[in-house]
């Protein structure tokens, strides 16, 4: 065969076998190495765990009161501790006694207690946090965060010896009267320590001038509830016979009030004055209320102002310093005060109404 001819026939077999070479190669090759992206992993979700907040104790007003407390004046003040705890966001309690172990463990603002107990002292220097008011006691000296309200027995004998020391005080020779209910221990009792109160100032109270009664100043007139309008005229056309200028209303009624306001003397008595008397009444002879007393501390005490002190004794209010100067003021006051502090001596007995 022809070289050229043999080559011809030849060359598709070589192009497959070149082709299959080449395929061959091709498998045998090792394969690419494929490199995985990172994945990107999300930040886990962290969840706080909620802070438990410890509940706060809450702040108490104490009312500490002995189960012999008298009933009425113990509702009274729990109803004014009560109004006060309410408008300053206080757990109000009231409560037999107190001890330190109860101070030291809860939130104590105010203790107000009823009590004559010296052992208050102890219990307020040991939480000077919590302020004390003690209601009662006459023994207590007041401190930082103790404070305290006497209570006096009411003595109708007190007020008549103000009442007469005071009108003696005032009074041009002397000449004064009181009006009283003496058929009753209080108006026997106002009406003798009257009589005292003006000797006590001006002793034998003799005037200078007519008219002289006897035996003399201080002049005497009984009224009651009972009493008619002629009772009280006959009382004021008494008291103009022999000159009296003051008179001392003890518990009197409006009509002994008007009557006598009306005739022109200078008053003095434990009641408010009217309007059209206000010129004529020289002053007030009252007690000083010791759940007002209560009210006016409580605000300082929540503020933590404590050392104070007030005495429920007599004071006097509606004073007229035309009639009554700022100078006759003090003296009288001095005296009142030396009085309740029993340096002097009504020398009534309360019990009977009746002189020593």
């Amino acid at each position: 065969m022809h070289l050229a001819t043999f080559a011809r026939s030849k060359r598709p077999i070589l192009l497959l076998l070149f082709l299959f070479f080449i395929a061959l190669s091709g498998c045998n090759s090792p394969s690419p190495k494929i490199t995985p992206s990172p994945s990107i992993t999300e930040a886990p979700t962290v969840t706080a765990i909620p802070t438990v907040s410890p509940t706060p104790q809450p702040s108490f007003l104490l009312l500490i009161a002995p189960s012999t407390t008298e009933q009425a004046f113990l509702n009274e003040i729990q109803t004014i501790l009560e109004d006060t705890a309410q408008a300053n966001g206080l757990k109000f309690e009231t409560r037999t006694g107190l001890t330190k172990e109860e101070l030291a463990s809860q939130s104590i603002r105010v203790a107000v207690v009823i009590s004559n107990d010296s052992d208050l002292e102890s219990l307020a220097h040991a939480a000077p946090q919590t302020q004390f008011l003690a209601i009662g006691s006459t023994e207590l000296t007041p401190q930082a965060n103790l404070s305290v309200i006497e209570l006096q027995p009411y003595r109708p004998d007190w007020e008549g010896f103000v009442a007469g020391f005071l009108a003696a005080t005032v009074t041009d020779e002397w000449r004064v009267g009181v009006v009283s209910d003496n058929t009753a221990i209080e108006g026997k009792a106002a009406q003798n320590g009257f009589a005292n109160g003006v000797k006590f100032m001006c002793g034998l109270c003799q005037p200078l001038y007519p008219p002289f009664p006897i035996p003399t100043y201080p002049l005497y007139w009984a009224l009651n509830p009972a009493s008619g309008q002629g009772d009280i005229d006959a009382g004021v056309a008494y008291f103009q016979t022999w000159a009296v200028k003051t008179v001392f209303l003890y518990k009197p009624l409006d009509s002994w009030i008007s009557t006598f306001g009306s005739a022109g003397f200078k008053l003095i008595s434990d009641q408010t004055p009217p309007e059209n008397l206000k010129a004529q009444w020289i002053a007030s002879i009252q007690s000083n209320d010791p759940l007002e007393e209560l009210k006016s501390m409580l605000p300082q005490l929540l503020d933590g102002k404590g050392g104070q002190m007030s005495s429920s004794g007599l004071t006097l209010t509606n004073v007229n310093a035309d009639l009554f100067s700022p100078g006759k003021q003090t003296y009288v006051t001095d005296m009142v005060t030396e009085l309740l502090s029993g340096q002097i001596d009504t020398g009534v007995d309360p019990a009977t109404g009746e002189l020593r």
